[in-house]
């Protein structure tokens, strides 16, 4: 097939937009060299970089480190003079294990454990000359957020499986103690007030222990 040299010399010569396809025959696309559409890649490298670009996610861990640590930078001067951070602190270890933010209350899944020897850990309970709820007669349990307001505990609720394991599904002991051997682990359910929608990092305090959580995902909003 006879192609038009002077068709080709006005195609190289005519200004390409990078982004723009160059009008030509079903006919030149099939005649001419591949070398002919090389100044079409810049448009592909484009929608590859938007493609990336679109499809990478951020790191779940790394937002919530840094939601954490803008937490306590702001919160600093709201948390407790005698609190301790983490859950390490001391023989008893705390951890939060999940943060349920839901429309007519909080709900923070809390599990008490002992690792190489015998301890006790100490459920919240309502006093009623006092008026509120406390642990070992005299820590509290509440929810900072991110304005260093607070949420005061409104219910305690021992897991079905640690009531049964420490005390045959009775009644809680007056005191509230429990006493955990090595290896041992008790869950509570320790109910909050609704967290303003707009709330992405808190924490838990428990009889001083400073817990920070996040809420990042949806499904931890219902």
């Amino acid at each position: 097939m006879k192609i038009d040299n002077g068709i080709i010399r006005s195609l190289l010569s005519a200004p390409l937009s990078p982004c723009l396809p160059v009008p030509m025959s079903p006919r030149l696309l099939v005649s001419l060299s591949p070398r002919l559409l090389v100044p079409l890649s810049p448009c592909l490298l484009f929608a590859l970089s938007l493609c990336l670009t679109g499809c990478s996610r951020p790191n779940p861990e790394v937002e919530k480190r840094t939601a954490v640590d803008e937490f306590f930078a702001r919160a600093r001067s709201c948390r407790p003079s005698n609190g301790s951070d983490g859950e390490d602190a001391g023989s008893l270890k705390l951890a939060v294990e999940s943060v349920v933010s839901a429309e007519n209350a909080t709900h923070v899944r809390l599990v008490a454990y002992a690792r190489d020897e015998a301890v006790d850990f100490y459920l919240p309970i309502y006093r009623m000359s006092a008026g509120r709820w406390l642990i070992n007669e005299k820590g509290r349990a509440y929810l900072l957020n991110e304005q260093c307001r607070e949420f005061k505990l409104s219910e305690s609720k021992p897991s079905p499986s640690s009531a049964s394991i420490f005390w045959g599904g009775g009644q809680i002991p007056q005191d509230g103690r429990i006493r955990l051997n090595p290896g041992q682990a008790f869950e509570v359910t320790l109910v909050f007030p609704p967290l303003p929608d707009r709330t992405r990092v808190g924490a838990l305090v428990y009889d001083g222990r400073v817990l920070p959580f996040t809420l990042l995902s949806e499904t931890q909003r219902r």
